[in-house]
Parts: structure tokens; sequence; C-alpha cells
């Protein structure tokens, strides 16, 4: 056969030519700079049965700009072990200028060698779906006899890159795995969104870039948290063009959303694809993308095959653990599944999480929406509600569902609507606690408003006419009173008014339904939130809970719990984007009379809250340290291991488990449990080389310099003398010369155990520190780990000053417990939001004073109170700061005052918490 010139559209085209050249070829060897699953499962099963039938086979790839996926990693290796003739090598940053800067591996070159001839194809061609399917690529495929010259040449260049590159092996994989799942930014030239009418907003794009880095670490399925109304379903469709599957299923629990989520993807997709409606009424099951409700699709599934589609999208995935989800998602085989939701709380206590293998890439909360003007701001009214006792007990139903709906309450949700009535059409939901209720509020107040009301009854047709109806300034719909099926995925952005009329436990639900209301619309600034509150404590807190969830860093502190119930919750920082939220004193002051009540680190409290979270994410056995993480509605870890059982400190997840009595525990010597204590102490790290050094042993890996080789390709900004430090202070670790070994015997339950502690304490460290490698600004650290930090004895932790070569350490405290009176008199405190004034320890020491005031600058670190309720309460570091204005005080046990000018003002937040504004 002569050279050949090849493109996607030439008669033979590039794929075909690597086809039949895999199937009749005695040696193929490959160099691809890229390569991703999507474009190897065309190839894959050629390459199989090259090597299966005794072919010798070699490729090289590479890790240049983070594209070439792990899944086609595992592909390789996983070949590898099957079929000794076969062998893969990775160019890991192997190749480097004469200034070590690395150089890009950018080859796309396919050597062939067949019984009587050789054969060379060169060009443009990666291995990926764009570039052998749709790009356009040249290529050119010399036929040469083995001897000729420019095959030679080429052979040997291969030859040369083959050994500078690394042979492909679990440990190479799960380095580069983690290089992915933090890089910040990755090339991707299947990461195209120009073909849509339509482009992804900013929050939008944060979020497409991290389902396809989680797709690129071989991810096949994840769960989008994004706020109501901003959007998840065109999220879903700029998804799909990224991914470009051949076939798509969207999956809804509601039939009136079908249509609407539609025309959402052809706004995306335009006609390049079919579309078609899967319900009770349409069976358009041919259409590239078929938009299916779950119980249409759970009834029929025999009629698909398990890999019809290679794109599933479940929408509102929060019913997905309902029976007909899980047996649609047990039943297909997709090479991605993508869940959609406003809240990963599931209604009935049933696995969500699990059922996306708890991949949460990212998570678009209400704050984050609102900040970002995705939605419109809320006024929210908590109203209290004297004529009706919540408290009832479930069999006192009707009773309640009578004093909800009797002409006076009616009467006082009129006066109260007519007091905030928006401008122009009223355009209210109602959510009411039953359908009786429903009913029942639907024909008293439909004496003076025009309302409707909708349950599970209604067909399709009926509730979109009302939708309709409701949002529409023509006709008469004013309220529109609902049960549940108006919580969640239902588009009717011209509401103006929600109310509230029914008492929940949840928090979860109560955000949901407050988000049905903030979907933009023409001339429409602003929803109107009227929240009825009865008589029951545990309702009032759960508002209270639910409205501080909006805070940029939630913190369960009765203090600041309080101050914002009593302010209104302005220190949220959400007045500039709009948001009011005003209580009635009455119920104000019962929330604030349950919150100083009770003590919320009582072990009886984290009981439950364990057992409620081992029950949420359905787990028979104890929750893993990783369940934790990604998870809005796990309880603080931390503070399992801070509370004390049996009077004595847990210091870890175990000894809390233990403590609880929960079955089923590994059983552990106690010098195992002191190793898991010691680890566990370490948390929240603020550096990972302990847990990286304890990782490297379990993994065999026992000589100092080959570790620290790992610590410095695994850890942003590697310090050799934070390694050193480490090796110091490092308990059950011993060292012998240039070995180090863990003084304690792992056996395989152990080894479970610490493999997913340190996995959670890596994990949690780069979520919450990012890049950063330095002291985080607002970050809270504990004496220990300020000592850790700066290389010092973490067990310096008995005073609050630290004198270190020019510079001295500030631990500082508020006593915000103290009372009024005694606040007065104490001296630290901030003056203004960059000036704190300090008083130094007692009886001074002159030599210690000089260093005060030659000192270059202090590291400051600030508390509110130093414990509540048993747990000791970290500092929070506010910065850098100059010593000034020194002067000595007059009451007679040798202290000094100070000013610290601070390098960084205190942001917004942190002044109120301090006190420092009301």
């Amino acid at each position: 056969m002569p050279n050949q010139f090849l493109t996607n559209y030439t008669e033979t085209t590039f794929l075909e030519k690597i086809k039949d050249s895999l199937r009749h070829c005695r040696s193929f060897s490959l160099s691809v700079s890229f390569i991703k699953k999507a474009g190897l499962v065309l190839l894959f099963k050629d390459i199989e049965a090259a090597a299966e039938r005794g072919c010798k086979g070699r490729i090289i790839t590479s890790t240049y700009q983070n594209f070439t996926d792990i899944e086609s990693l595992k592909s390789f290796y996983s070949l590898m072990s099957r079929c000794p003739n076969f062998s893969c090598h990775l160019d890991y940053e192997c190749f480097h200028d004469t200034g070590y800067a690395t150089l890009g591996y950018h080859s796309k070159g396919y050597l062939f060698e067949f019984d009587d001839h050789c054969e060379l194809v060169i060009g443009s061609s990666n291995i990926t779906r764009y570039a052998l399917l749709k790009n356009i690529e040249w290529d050119v495929a010399i036929r040469e006899n083995c001897e000729s010259e420019v095959y030679k040449q080429a052979l040997a260049e291969f030859e040369e890159k083959w050994n500078a590159t690394h042979l492909l092996n679990s440990d190479i994989i799960n380095l580069y795995a983690n290089k992915l799942n933090f890089a910040i930014e990755r090339w991707d030239m299947d990461y195209d969104l120009s073909a849509a009418k339509v482009k992804p907003n900013f929050m939008q794009r944060r979020a497409l870039k991290e389902l396809n880095r989680y797709r690129a670490v071989g991810t096949n399925r994840a769960l989008v948290v994004a706020a109501a109304g901003s959007g998840k379903t065109y999220l879903a469709a700029f998804d799909a063009l990224n991914f470009n599957p051949r076939r798509l299923l969207y999956i809804v629990h509601e039939g009136s959303i079908l249509k609407k989520s539609l025309e959402t993807f052809q706004d995306v997709f335009g006609s390049d694809v079919s579309y078609g409606i899967y319900s009770g009424t349409s069976k358009e099951s041919d259409a590239d993308f078929v938009f299916a409700t779950n119980i249409t699709m759970c009834k029929t599934l025999e009629l698909f095959t398990k890999d019809e589609f290679d794109y599933i999208i479940i929408d509102e995935c929060h019913h997905a653990a309902a029976e007909t989800y899980k047996q649609i998602i047990t039943y297909f085989e997709p090479e991605f599944l993508l869940g959609l939701t406003a809240t990963p709380e599931r209604m009935d206590n049933q696995d969500v999480f699990e059922l996306f293998d708890k991949n949460v890439p990212y998570e678009l909360r209400l704050r984050d929406a609102i900040v970002n003007d995705l939605v419109v701001p809320f006024k929210y009214y908590g109203i209290r509600d004297q004529l009706v006792d919540y408290g009832l007990s479930a069999n006192e139903e009707r009773r309640m569902t009578a004093q909800m709906a009797n002409e006076d309450h009616c009467a006082f949700i009129a006066a109260q609507i007519e007091n905030h009535r928006p401008q122009g059409k009223l355009k209210a939901l109602a959510f009411c606690r039953s359908i009786t209720h429903a009913r029942m509020m639907s024909e008293v107040l439909g004496e003076q408003y025009n309302t409707a009301y909708l349950t599970g009854h209604n067909d399709i047709g009926e509730r979109i006419r009302a939708y309709n109806d409701l949002q529409s300034d023509s006709t008469g719909l004013e309220i529109l009173f609902t049960v549940d099926i108006l919580n969640e995925g239902v588009d009717i952005p011209g509401v103006n008014m929600v109310l509230f009329l029914r008492p929940t436990e949840s928090s979860t639900i109560f955000i949901q339904q407050l988000g049905r209301g903030l979907r933009k619309y023409d001339h429409k600034q602003y929803v109107t939130v009227l929240d009825f509150i009865g008589n029951s404590y545990k309702r009032s807190v759960q508002i209270a809970f639910a409205l501080s969830s909006l805070a940029e860093n939630f913190v369960v502190e009765k203090r600041l719990m309080a101050s914002l119930v009593r302010d209104d919750f302005k220190a949220l920082g959400l007045s500039d984007c709009g948001v009011e939220i005003h209580i009635d004193d009455l119920s104000k002051e019962e929330i604030l009379d349950y919150i100083d009540k009770e003590n919320f680190n009582a072990l009886k409290y984290l009981k439950q809250d364990y057992f409620n979270f081992k029950k949420y994410i359905n787990s028979e056995l104890y929750p893993r340290h990783m369940d934790y993480l990604n998870n809005d509605c796990a309880p603080d870890l931390i503070r399992f291991m801070s509370v004390k059982t049996a009077n004595k400190k847990n210091c870890s997840y175990y000894n809390f488990l233990r403590g609880i009595e929960e079955e089923n525990l590994p059983l552990f010597s106690d010098e195992q449990i002191g190793f898991i204590n010691y680890l566990s102490g370490l948390l929240p790290l603020v550096r990972t080389h302990e847990y990286e050094i304890v990782r490297c042993l379990l993994d065999g890996i026992c000589d100092i310099d080959a570790i620290g080789g790992i610590l410095s390709v695994k850890i942003p900004g590697f310090n050799r003398n934070e390694f050193e430090h480490a090796l110091q202070f490092i308990k059950f670790v011993s060292r012998h010369d240039s070995l180090l070994a863990l003084d304690v015997t792992v056996d395989d339950q152990l080894q479970e155990y610490l493999d997913d502690l340190l996995n959670y304490g890596i994990t949690r460290y780069t979520i919450d520190n990012g890049e950063e490698t330095g002291f985080k600004l607002w970050q809270n650290y504990r004496m220990d780990q300020v000592q850790l930090k700066l290389l010092k004895n973490p067990g310096y932790k008995a005073v609050g000053t630290y004198y270190y070569d020019d510079y001295v350490v500030i631990f500082a405290s508020l006593k915000k417990d103290l009372p009024e009176e005694d606040k007065l008199n104490y001296k630290d405190k901030f003056l203004q939001s960059d000036l704190f004034q300090w008083e130094s320890m007692a009886h001074l020491p002159e030599s210690d004073l000089e260093k005060l005031k030659n000192s270059s600058f202090a590291y400051l670190f600030i508390r509110k109170v130093a414990d509540e309720n048993g747990i000791v309460l970290p500092f929070t570091y506010v910065g850098k700061g100059k010593l000034s204005n020194c002067r000595k005080t007059d009451n007679g046990n040798g202290t000094y005052l100070f000013d610290i000018g601070m390098e960084n003002e205190l942001p917004d937040y942190l002044q109120y918490d301090f006190g420092l504004t009301k």
C-alpha cells in the first residue's frame, strides 16, 4: 500500500488506519502525548487483541498539561498485568532544559512492524475522541523497509524517550492522580463550549472545571449541589456539551419539568441532536437525548440496553434513594452519571451520597448565588404566631390543622400579607402541612384573595396551568397553596412572596422552600418571605440554624449565635446584597433562652448527631473519617475528638466511638490506640509532613532521602527544614541512621483505619489551606500548631508570649465570657479594626520587656473565650503587627500595655465577632 495522507474525512481515516495496523502488525510502538478514555475506547480493543495474540506493544504517554486521564493509565496498567509483552511508560516531568525547566512532551507518533515491512504514522492526532472523530487533523502514513534510514531514526528516538521515562506502576498513577486532584487549571482540548448559543456564567464555569477535573482522575459519577434558581439544568447541559455523549438520558421525578429541561438543552445544543420526551403520555425513546420521568423509565427498563446512554443526569437527585431511581441507576451503565440537587439532605433518610460514590466536585450554596447576583435577595419576616400550638404531638394533627385554618388565624395571616404586600399583583406560594390544610386555607382565604391549591393528586396539565396563572399579570390567581410538590424543581420565577405555614424541624426544607421564590424575573427586585413561627422552641432554633448557614463561616458558638439572633443576622454580610432578616422579639427571646441553657457539646447531643449521620449515609458500620468531608450534613469530627467520655478526653474518633459504645469496631492494642490518638491530635493539620511520612512508612518506604523526595513532589512549596523538623518531633517513629521505622505493630485493621485517617487529614488540609504555606489569615490554630508552623517545639504551650529571634508570638484572649462590669477592666481588646491593645504578663522581666520593645513584628493570635462547655477553643490568626506605645500599668503587678498596629484590617464578620462593632 502506498504512503497515505490521513484526516477524519479522507477515504481511509486516521482511526481506521491505526485500527487496521494494530490488527496485522507483529509489534507496535506508540508515542502519544495526550490520551483520554473517551478516545482510547475507540482503539483499546484492538490494542488489547494485539497484545493477547503475542504482539510486542509499547506506549509512551505524558502528564504534560495534566491532560492524559487516570482511567487511560489504569487501562494500560491492567493490560500490563495480563500481557507481559505489553508495556507502558509515562513522562512525568522527565525532560528538562539547561535551566531545569520542564519540557513539554508533545509527540504523536505511531510505529508498526510487520513481517515484510514497517510503517511510521506521524502527525497531529492524539488519542482523544475529538482528535479521532471530529477535529481537523493531518497525519501521514509512510510505508518503509525496516532498515530504511527514516524508520531507524524514528525508532532510535522512541528508544531514547522510552529509556528516559517511568515504567507505569500504581505509585506513579497515584502520584499523578493526586496532582490532578489538586490542580487549579487543566488544559483540555475536549473542553469546548464555543458551539453553544448561550454561555455559562462565572459560577457555572467553576463547576464545569471541577466536573472535568473529576472525570480526568477516573471518576464516572458525581453530585453537584447548586442553589435553587442558579441554573442547574444549564450547568448539566454545558457539561454534557463538554462530554459530547452519543446518547443522553435526563431523569426527573416531575413530569411538568420535562419540557422545560428539554428546551434548556435545545438552547445549548441547537439542532445538532434530536430530542424526545419519555413519560406516561409520550414515548419518544429513539431520540439522541431522552427526557424521562423516573416512574415511566423504571417500568420499561427492559426496552433499553444497559449501555443505551453514555451520559445520564438525575435531577433533584435527593429523590435518587427512592426505589425507582435506584433501579434506574443500578440498571444502566453510562460512562458518566451526574446528579443535581439544591440540597444533598434526603427527606426519607435514604442514602444519596453513596449513589454518587460520595463525589461532590462543586457546591454552589445559596449564599454564593446571592452574592454573585444569580438569584434575587429576600426579605425575611419571622412572625410570632400565638394562635396555633405547634408543639402538639403527631396524633393531634387534626386539632393543629383546625387551628391553622380557622377564621381568626386566616385573618391574622391576611393582615401580615397586607403589611408586607409587594407592588403589583400578589404572586404568593404558600407551603402547607397537609392536603387538608392546603384545601382549608385555600377555602378560607379564598374569600379575600383569588386562591388555588395543588397536591400530588393534580395532573401535570393542572399544575402547569396553576403555575402559569400565578405568575401571569393578566390572570387573577394570587396565592397558590401547596403540599410538597412545589418544594423543588418547579420554575415559577414570577413569585414575589413565600408563605411558611407549616412547622418543620429541618433547616434543609426551610432553605429549599425559601429558594422557590428567589429566581430572577423581569422587574422583580426581591422576594418577601413571611414565616409564621409558633411556640415550639425546636422550630425556632431550626430557623436560626438555617439562616446562620448563609454565613461565610458558620460557627456554632453560643455568644456569636445569640448575637446574630439579637441583631437580625446583619453580620452575615448580605445586607449589601439586599437581604433583610427580621424576627419578632418574642421569638428571639425563646431562641436565646434555648441557646443559653443548652450545652451543645454534651455527649447526648453529639451521640445523637453521630447516629443521625450514620443513618443519613445508610452505613451499617461506623462512618469513616472521609465520610465527614464534602458533606454539609456531617457533624464536626473534631468536636467528637475533643469532648470527654467517662471524664476523659477522647483524643481520637476511635475513642469517641468506643465511648458511645458503637458496635463492630476494630480491636486495637493500647500501643496502637496511642498512635491513633497522636495522629488524630494533629488535626486539623497545619502541615502534611507527619502524615506523609507515616504514609510512606506504611507503604514500606523507609529511606529518609527517598521519603524526602516523595514529600518534595507531594507538598507544594516543600521546605527541607520543615521536613527535618517533622522528623525531629514526630512520635511513634524511630530513626536508625538513614532509615525510619514505625514503633507500633501495624496489622490489617490498623492499616485500614490509618489509610482513612491519613486521607482525611491531608484532604481536609488541602480544602482549608490550598497552596498557602504560611499562617493563613483568619484561620484557627491551637498553640501547638503555631509552634509546629514556626519550626519550634510543639510542647511549648504554657504561656501566652514567646520570644523568637527578632519577633514575638502573642496569644491573647478577649474574655468575652466575663460579666460586663469585668470586661471594662480587661485590657486586651481591639481599639479599632487594625489596632489591638495588649497587656503583657505580670511581673515582666526587664530582658523580656526589651525583647518586646525591640521586636521587628509580632504574630498575633486572638480567641474570644478559653473554652465552652468543656471544649478548649482555638485562636484566630489576625496577622502580623508592630508593637508601639509601651506604658506601664498602675495595677501594681508589673504589667505593660502595648498598642499593636496590624498589617491587615479585621474583616467585618470578625469585627462583629470580636465585639468591635455592634
